[in-house]
């Protein structure tokens, strides 16, 4: 019998609510021109062949006032002639960028891969932590001794103690306390990678490796996902799951929407307004109802005894990809449980009802269905361990974290607010001038053939 090598399945991934991701390039007033409630992307080739030669557009473009509108209408140009594609606007964006969406290079858009397994990564990585002991033990010490680095490092130096493993655990002793002290020494040479028996050898490693852990918040999550999904690229769980782009649809599809940043004011959320100007955003996104189809494979011969013997992947691992339905599920009722209370304690009722419409989604979803957040938007909560952080720190131990890393700090001041829940901003996507969505929220549905 031949040996199952590779599983793909393709699935029908629906739009349930306004979905963004990125090309990385923000467009401002000198590439489009607002309309009639609808942006027109301005194509320069098209509007050269109108009789406007490059110097005479440079020119014009140089004035301090420069419209396309003015500039158009004054040769009686509609902005459909010189545009290379128009989309539904709600609004003037005025002089506030435009984040463009990714397109394939015939202008369509679609929904990379990438972004489809980041998030299956974020709810894989969650389920693994969230049911095992073992590993949330490890996400403590680990948020801890980054907490606790500089202190560590300083007493390591002042005793000049690096390669003793002794003088490691009594300093650790005094910092974290005697019964956890060994412990938290046994992470800490597993996360700077040497061995409590070579440390005459590796010293100078568990120094250099010290003074980078958790340096910065944005890499944060790196020695965690080595730790539960494998400690190098050949060794990492996700190689065994390979998402490809998904098809491209019209631009029909895609539409300028309007995202306000909301923030606590007390305990009511809203708008954020503060004297440096308002907090939104416009951006191209797939109308909620976009439907695009989307294969993912999965590798099961990493799972193979033969292969099993170097990558380790059996187990609670190989569960977590082998039943991905049921693990994204897991993780998008805890977001959504979590958001819906969120938005229904802090006054949003439209986001409250979005979240129970969400809810009710995911309870019927067909055998193989599951819901996923990709893309811009989705918030700090969506893209990180969120609540299984404060789970194992306990509330003292989080708002320490935050501290040391400033979370939710106000951008002029650089104070914490602890006494508001973290984050105490949602981004808000816009219908008709009113709240109605959160971002990114993807429904997949396996397709039969």
């Amino acid at each position: 019998m031949t040996q199952e090598i590779k599983v793909t399945t393709t699935y029908m991934l629906t739009c349930l609510s306004p979905v963004h991701v990125g090309s990385g390039v923000q467009l401002g007033h000198f590439d489009g021109v607002y309309a009639d409630r609808q942006w027109h992307r301005i194509d320069l080739e098209r509007v050269l062949t109108h009789g406007l030669d490059a110097a005479a557009l440079a020119r014009a473009m140089d004035a301090r006032d420069f419209a396309w509108l003015d500039l158009l209408r004054a040769r009686q140009l509609p902005p459909e002639a010189v545009a290379a594609y128009t989309l539904r606007c709600p609004e003037d964006p005025a002089r506030v960028p435009i984040r463009e969406a990714i397109k394939d290079a015939y202008g369509q858009p679609y929904l990379p891969g990438t972004s489809v397994k980041g998030a299956v990564r974020t709810a894989v990585l969650w389920s693994l932590a969230k049911d095992s002991a073992e590993h949330q033990a490890f996400l403590r010490q680990y948020l801890t001794l980054c907490q606790l680095k500089d202190e560590l490092l300083n007493k390591l130096r002042q005793q000049r103690a690096f390669e003793d493993a002794e003088t490691h655990r009594a300093i650790l002793a005094e910092l974290v306390g005697r019964e956890q002290a060994q412990h938290y020494q046994q992470t800490l040479y597993r996360l700077c990678g040497v061995r409590e028996g070579a440390l005459q050898r590796d010293w100078r490693r568990l120094q250099q490796r010290l003074q980078g852990l958790g340096r910065r918040r944005e890499w944060l999550a790196q020695d965690v996902e080595r730790e539960l999904l494998g400690r190098t690229p050949n060794h990492d769980l996700m190689r065994a799951v390979q998402v490809q782009d998904s098809t491209a649809c019209g631009l029909e599809r895609l539409a300028v929407g309007l995202v306000w940043t909301y923030t606590l004011r007390g305990q009511r959320l809203v708008e954020k307004r503060e004297a440096d100007g308002e907090y939104k955003a416009f951006v191209e996104w797939l109308l909620p109802d976009t439907a695009l189809r989307v294969a993912i494979g999965l590798d099961v011969f990493l799972f193979s005894p033969a292969a099993n013997r170097d990558l380790r992947l059996r187990g609670a691992r190989e569960e977590a990809v082998r039943q991905l339905a049921r693990t994204c599920n897991a993780y998008a009722r805890a977001l959504i449980a979590a958001e819906k209370a969120f938005y229904t304690e802090h006054g949003l009722e439209p986001l409250r009802d979005f979240y129970a419409e969400l809810e009710a989604t995911l309870v019927a979803l067909p055998e193989g269905g599951f819901l996923l957040n990709v893309g811009w938007g989705g918030g700090w909560e969506m893209k990180t361990l969120g609540d299984l952080a404060r789970t194992v720190l306990g509330d003292n131990g989080f708002q320490a974290l935050r501290q040391r890393y400033r979370l939710g700090a106000v951008p002029r001041t650089g104070q914490l607010d602890h006494t508001a829940p973290f984050p105490k901003t949602r981004r808000v996507a816009y219908e008709d001038g009113a709240a109605r969505w959160a971002l990114g929220w993807v429904q997949l549905v396996p397709q039969e053939g």
